[in-house]
C-alpha cells in the first residue's frame, strides 16, 4: 500500500484524501443533526472540538506544547476565526434545515475558493477548472428548492458559514508548510473555547447515554476527517480539490432521504448528475495532470517526519 501511495501523482493523493474527507464529514453531519434534536449544538461544537485536541495532544506526546509554534500567526488567528465561524453555522444549519438544502447552500464556497486561489494565493487556474466549479455550483443552485417559513435565518447563516469556509480553505493553502498538521488543527480550535464557554454553560443539558455516544463518535469521525481534509490541501491546489467538495452533497441528499424521509425532487436530482459529473471531471483531470505548486518539493513538508515527531496518519 505505501509503495502504490508513494507512486501515484500528488494530485491524485489530495483527491483520494479529499474524497474520504467528504465521505467521513457526511456521517458526522448525521450524526450531528441526530444529536442536535436534543442537545444544544454549542454542546455538540465543544465535544468535537475536545476530542480533536485531545488526539492531537496525545499524537505529540511530550512536543504538545510546541504545537502552539507557528511560523505565521497571524495567518493562523485568521483561519482560527474563519473556522470558527463556519463550525458553528454549519452545526447550526445542519440541525434545522433539510441535508439536502443546507449542503447546498454551503457549496457556494467553491466559487469563492476558486476565485480566491486565482486572486489572493495566485495560483494557475485553467479554463476548464473554471467551467467546472462554474458549472458544478450551477448544479447545486439546481436543487435549490422554495424555503419554507422561518428558515430564512438559517440560510443566511448558512451563506455566511460559506464565505467562513472558503476562508478557512485559503488559509490552510496560504500557511507556511513548515507548520505541523497539529499545528494547523490546534490553531483551527484554538477561539472555540474561550468563545464558547459561556453560551455553554448556560444552555447545558446532560445527555443520556446514546447522546455521549454520539458525541464521542462525532469527534472522532470529525477529527479523522479534518486530518485527511487539511493533508489533502497540502498535496494539490485548492483550485483543483475544490469542485471535489460536490460529492459531500449527493452523500447528504441520501442521507436526508434515507435517514429523515426527507423527498427528492426533480431539481434536486438533476441537480446531483451535474453534480456528479463536475467530480468526475476533476478526478480525472487530477490523475492525468500533475500541478506545480509553488516552491514545494514532491512531499509536502507537513506530511513528512519533522522534528515535532507528529506522523502523517492518526
Amino acid at each position: 500500500m505505501s509503495v502504490w501511495w508513494s507512486a501515484i501523482p500528488a494530485p491524485l493523493k489530495g483527491t483520494i484524501l479529499v474524497l474520504i474527507a467528504m465521505l467521513l464529514f457526511s456521517i458526522m453531519l448525521v450524526q450531528i443533526r441526530m444529536v442536535g434534536q436534543g442537545l444544544p449544538v454549542v454542546m455538540v461544537i465543544m465535544a468535537r472540538q475536545l476530542v480533536t485536541q485531545l488526539t492531537v495532544g496525545a499524537r505529540a506526546g511530550r512536543a504538545a506544547p510546541a504545537l502552539l509554534r507557528t511560523s505565521n500567526l497571524p495567518l493562523q488567528l485568521w483561519r482560527a476565526a474563519f473556522s470558527l465561524g463556519t463550525t458553528v453555522a454549519i452545526y447550526a444549519t445542519f440541525v434545522y434545515l433539510p441535508l439536502a438544502l443546507a449542503s447546498a447552500i454551503s457549496f457556494s464556497a467553491v466559487l469563492l475558493v476558486t476565485i480566491g486561489a486565482a486572486l489572493i494565493l495566485k495560483e494557475q487556474v485553467d479554463a476548464r477548472t473554471w467551467a467546472a466549479t462554474i458549472i458544478g455550483l450551477a448544479g447545486v443552485y439546481i436543487m435549490l428548492s422554495p424555503t419554507e417559513a422561518g428558515s430564512l435565518p438559517f440560510v443566511l447563516l448558512a451563506i455566511f458559514g460559506a464565505i467562513c469556509s472558503a476562508g478557512v480553505v485559503l488559509t490552510v493553502r496560504a500557511v507556511d508548510s513548515e507548520d505541523s498538521l497539529g499545528t494547523v488543527l490546534t490553531y483551527q480550535g484554538v477561539l472555540v473555547f474561550p468563545v464558547l464557554i459561556i453560551p455553554l454553560l448556560l444552555t447545558w443539558e446532560t445527555p443520556d447515554a446514546g447522546e455521549w455516544l454520539l458525541l464521542a463518535s462525532i469527534g472522532i469521525v470529525g477529527t479523522v476527517a479534518q486530518y485527511a481534509f487539511v493533508a489533502a490541501y497540502r498535496y494539490a491546489e485548492a483550485s483543483r480539490l475544490a469542485p471535489l467538495d460536490f460529492v459531500r452533497l449527493v452523500l447528504m441528499a441520501a442521507a436526508g432521504l434515507v435517514f429523515f424521509n426527507e423527498p427528492l425532487q426533480p431539481s434536486l436530482l438533476v441537480g446531483m448528475v451535474i453534480v456528479v459529473l463536475t467530480t468526475l471531471y476533476t478526478v480525472r483531470a487530477n490523475t492525468r495532470q500533475p500541478i506545480a505548486r509553488r516552491g514545494a518539493a514532491a512531499e509536502p513538508a507537513l506530511l513528512a517526519p519533522e522534528p515535532l515527531s507528529v506522523p502523517a496518519k492518526y
